[in-house]
C-alpha cells in the first residue's frame, strides 16, 4: 500500500515537474523575443533620433553593442515573466533570504563587464566623434553634460592617480600640471586611511575594472544600507523597506549628485550601530564594528561640511533613538563588548586621522582659497520655491526633468526625494495626539527638519551658527538633509500610524477616500503652481494625472494600510515603478572606457607624455580638452585646479594682482594672447587664463592639444605634431623655452 502511494506521489512529482520545465522554457522563450523585440525598437528609435538631431555618436547606438542590450534586457523580462509560474510569497521570500548572495553575484557580473553609470561619453560628441570603439557610445541612455563634476573633474583625477613614478602613491604631476595629492579623491592606497574607501580598487584591478567597482559597488552597498535601515523603521516590513531604498536611492536627488556619499555612509554606520546592539554573537559583533569604522570613517573623510554638519546632527539623534530601542542590551554589554567599542572609536580616529594627515595640503590650500574658502553663514537665504521644488517637483517629475529644460540651468539643484511633504508630519502629530502615543523615531525627525528649517528660511544668530558649525552650511544642501529626513518620515508614517485592522464600513471608508483625494488636490496644486516657475516649457498638464493618482494612492495607504492592502499593494508599486524611471532615465550604461582610451588622440597623447615636466595645455574652453588630457596622461596645466597652482600663477603674476582670481577651486581655460598675461573671472568656479607667448616658457608648456590652427609669435614658434579628427597637438619650439627659461 505504501509503495503505491509512494509511486503515485512520484507520478505527480513528476507531471507536475514537466509541466514547471515547460513552463520555463515558454518563459525563456518568451523573454528572449521580448528582449530582442525591445532592443530593436530601442535601436530604431535611437537611429531616428539621431538623424533627427545630427549627432554622430548616435549613431553608434545601433551597433554590434545590441548583445550587451540583450544581455540587460533578458534577465529584466525573465524575472517579470517568472511571476506567472512561480508563487510571489515564495520568490520573495528566496530573493530576501539570498540577498547579500544576488548582490556579490551582480556585483561580480556587472564588473567583469567593465559595466558603469559615468557621463564619460560626453568626450565622444567633441573629441574626435565617430572615433574609437562602438563602445565609446552608452549601452543604454545618454551621457549627461550636466554631470560635468563627475565626468569634467573626478572620473579624469582618478584616472590621472594611475601615471607618474609612484603610481596611486601619495601624489601624482598629472592634474594642474604639478604634484597633485591624490587622497582627497581616494586615490592613494598605501596608508591607513585606504580603509574609508574600500571599493577603491584600481590598483589592484585596473582602471576601466576599477571604475565600474567604485559606480557598482557604491550603487549595491548603498541600496543594502538604505534597505536594511528601511526595514528596521518599518518593523519588519518587507515591503515598504523596498519602497523606502528605491524612493531614496533612485531618486533625483541622489542619482544626479552621482551617489551621495554622505546618505551611504551615515545610514550605514547606523545599520551597523544597530545590528551590533542586537547581536548575541562576538564574531558578529566584530563585523558589525568592522562596519562602523568603515562607514563613520567614510562619512567624515568626504570632507563636505554643507552636507556633513546637517546630517551629523540628523545621524546623532538617529543614534539616540537606536540607544533608547535598545537599552535593555545597551545595559546587558559586557567588558568586551565595551573593549570592541573602544577599539573600534581607535580605529576610527586612526583612519580619519591619517586621511587629514595625507590631505594636509589641499586642506590647507582649500581653506584659504576665495571661493570655496572658510564659510561663515547664517542662513536664511532660501525662499519656499526652492524646497517645494526639491520636495515635490524633484521627486515627483524626476522622469520628465530628465528631458524637459528648466527655467534655470542646473537641473540637479532641484533633484527631490519623492516625500509627500508636509503630508507625514501632519498625519504623524494627528495620529500621536489622537492615540496618545509618543514615536521617538517621528519626534526627532520633525524636530529636526523645524530647526533646519528655521535655519534655511529665517537664519540664526552668528555666535549660533559658529558654536552649532552650521556657519559651514548652505541653505541649499541643508533642504537635502531635511528631505533626506522627511523620506524617512514618509515610511514610518505608513509603517505605524494606520487605522486598527478590520473589514470598515462604506461612511469610514469613503471619508478617508475623500480626504486623501482632497490632500492630493492640494499636493497636485503646489506642484502645479511651481512647476511654472521651475520648467521651461512648464511641464504638460498630463504628468499630473499620473501624480494625482500616486498621491491618492500612497495617501490613501497612510490613512488605511491596514484596512485595504490592495490599495497599500498599489501604492507601493507606483513608488517602485516612479523610482525605477527616475534612476534608468538619469545615467547612461556604459562599459569601460573607450570613450577615452579607444580614441586614436589618446594613443597619441600617451605616446608624447612621457615626461612629466613637459607640459601641456588645451585651447578647447568648453572644458573636454584638459581633463582628456589627464585622463590620458598629459601633465596639465589648466587641468581643473580643484585646489589652486599657486605656485605657478605667482610665476606668471608676480604682483599678485589677480590672487583674487585664481585663489579658488576652478576650471581654467586659456586663450593665448600677444600681449602681457592675465586673468579673468567667468564664473565662481572658471577663470580665463590670457597667456602671453612669450610666458609660454615660464608655465613649462611643451605640447599644445588645440581644435584650431596655431601660428607662432615673435620667437614663439610652434609644430604639428598630430592631426586626426579635429584635434591637433602643437609642439612649442625648443628655442623658444630655452632662451625664456
Amino acid at each position: 500500500m505504501n509503495s503505491t502511494r509512494i509511486k503515485n506521489k512520484l507520478k505527480t512529482l513528476m507531471k507536475y515537474e514537466k509541466h514547471n520545465a515547460i513552463r520555463v522554457i515558454i518563459i525563456v522563450l518568451c523573454s528572449i523575443a521580448l528582449a530582442v523585440a525591445s532592443e530593436r525598437i530601442y535601436s530604431f528609435m535611437l537611429s531616428i533620433f539621431s538623424s533627427a538631431i545630427n549627432t554622430n555618436y548616435m549613431s553608434l547606438f545601433a551597433s554590434s553593442m545590441s548583445v550587451y542590450r540583450l544581455a540587460f534586457l533578458f534577465p529584466i523580462f525573465f524575472f517579470l515573466l517568472i511571476h506567472f509560474i512561480v508563487k510571489i510569497p515564495i520568490l520573495y521570500d528566496m530573493i530576501f533570504k539570498y540577498r547579500y548572495v544576488i548582490v556579490i553575484l551582480l556585483f561580480l557580473i556587472l564588473v567583469s563587464n567593465k559595466i558603469h553609470f559615468s557621463s564619460i561619453g560626453i568626450y565622444d560628441r567633441y573629441i574626435q566623434p565617430g572615433y574609437g570603439s562602438e563602445f565609446t557610445a552608452p549601452i543604454f541612455g545618454m551621457s549627461r553634460i550636466i554631470r560635468s563634476d563627475e565626468w569634467s573633474v573626478d572620473t579624469p583625477l582618478k584616472l590621472s592617480a594611475q601615471y607618474g613614478s609612484g603610481q596611486y602613491g601619495y601624489s601624482n604631476p598629472i592634474a594642474r600640471g604639478t604634484e597633485t595629492v591624490n587622497m582627497p579623491f581616494g586615490m592613494n592606497i598605501a596608508t591607513l586611511a585606504t580603509v574609508s574607501n574600500p571599493l577603491y580598487l584600481f590598483f589592484f584591478i585596473g582602471s576601466e575594472y576599477g571604475i565600474s567597482a567604485l559606480w557598482i559597488g557604491m550603487l549595491l552597498i548603498s541600496f543594502m544600507v538604505v534597505f536594511e535601515f528601511m526595514y528596521i523603521i518599518a518593523r519588519g516590513n518587507r515591503l515598504l523597506a523596498m519602497v523606502g531604498a528605491c524612493l531614496l536611492v533612485f531618486s533625483p536627488f541622489f542619482q544626479w549628485w552621482s551617489y551621495v556619499g554622505f546618505i551611504t555612509a551615515g545610514i550605514g554606520t547606523l545599520v551597523c550601530f544597530y545590528y551590533f546592539l542586537g547581536s548575541d554573537k562576538k564574531v558578529s559583533k566584530l563585523l558589525f564594528a568592522l562596519g562602523i569604522v568603515v562607514f563613520f570613517s567614510q562619512f567624515v573623510v568626504s570632507l563636505y561640511p554643507p552636507w556633513l554638519v546637517p546630517a551629523g546632527y540628523l545621524y546623532l539623534g538617529l543614534a539616540i533613538w537606536i540607544i533608547v530601542e535598545n537599552w535593555d542590551k545597551v545595559k546587558s554589554i559586557d567588558k568586551l563588548d565595551w573593549g570592541i567599542l573602544c577599539l573600534t572609536i581607535i580605529f576610527i580616529a586612526a583612519v580619519v586621522g591619517s586621511y587629514l594627515w595625507e590631505s594636509r595640503e589641499y586642506t590647507a590650500a582649500i581653506m584659504n582659497t576665495v571661493y570655496p574658502g572658510a564659510r561663515h553663514l547664517r542662513g536664511g537665504t532660501n525662499d519656499a520655491g526652492h524646497l517645494i521644488n526639491g520636495l515635490m517637483n524633484g521627486g515627483v517629475f524626476a522622469p520628465i526633468s530628465a528631458f524637459k529644460q528648466l527655467a534655470y540651468s542646473n537641473i540637479c539643484e532641484i533633484g527631490g526625494i519623492y516625500t509627500l511633504f508636509p503630508v507625514p508630519i501632519l498625519f504623524i502629530s494627528y495620529f500621536m495626539i489622537r492615540k496618545k502615543a509618543f514615536d521617538l523615531f517621528s519626534v526627532i525627525l520633525i524636530a529636526f527638519s523645524l530647526i533646519i528649517t528655521s535655519y534655511i528660511f529665517i537664519g540664526w544668530p552668528e555666535w549660533l551658527t559658529r558654536i552649532t558649525l552650521m556657519s559651514n552650511s548652505t541653505s541649499p544642501r541643508a533642504i537635502d538633509v531635511v528631505q533626506l529626513a522627511q523620506s524617512l518620515l514618509l515610511v514610518r508614517a505608513i509603517s505605524m500610524f494606520t487605522e486598527p485592522g478590520g473589514a470598515g464600513n462604506k461612511s469610514i471608508i469613503m471619508r478617508i477616500l475623500a480626504g486623501s483625494v482632497a490632500v492630493s488636490i492640494c499636493l497636485t496644486y503646489i506642484a502645479l503652481y511651481f512647476n511654472k516657475i521651475t520648467f521651461s516649457p512648464p511641464i504638460n498638464s498630463a504628468y499630473f494625472v499620473h501624480a494625482f493618482i500616486g498621491f491618492v494612492l500612497v495617501v490613501y495607504s497612510i490613512f488605511d494600510f491596514q484596512r485595504n492592502k490592495r490599495i497599500y499593494k498599489a501604492a507601493c508599486a507606483y513608488l517602485i515603478i516612479l523610482s525605477c524611471m527616475t534612476f534608468l532615465t538619469i545615467h547612461p550604461v556604459m562599459r569601460g572606457l573607450d570613450a577615452i582610451y579607444s580614441k586614436p588622440l589618446s594613443k597619441k597623447i600617451t605616446e608624447l607624455a612621457v615626461n612629466s615636466d613637459e607640459k601641456w595645455i588645451s585651447l578647447d574652453n568648453r572644458f573636454f580638452g584638459s581633463p582628456f588630457l589627464i585622463a590620458s596622461g598629459a601633465s596639465t596645466v589648466n587641468s581643473t585646479n580643484f585646489y589652486p597652482n599657486l605656485e605657478l600663477w605667482y610665476k606668471l603674476d608676480p604682483e599678485h594682482i589677480y590672487e583674487d582670481i585664481y585663489n579658488r577651486y576652478a576650471h581654467v581655460s586659456v586663450e593665448l594672447v600677444k600681449e602681457d598675461t592675465s586673468f579673468e573671472i567667468v564664473d565662481p568656479d572658471h577663470f580665463r587664463l590670457y597667456l602671453s607667448y612669450h610666458d609660454l616658457a615660464i608655465a613649462g608648456v611643451k605640447y599644445i592639444h588645440t581644435a584650431e590652427p596655431l601660428d607662432g609669435h615673435g620667437d614663439v614658434s610652434f609644430t604639428l605634431l598630430y592631426t586626426e579628427g579635429g584635434s591637433m597637438i602643437y609642439s612649442v619650439s625648443n628655442d623658444s623655452i630655452s632662451g625664456n627659461s
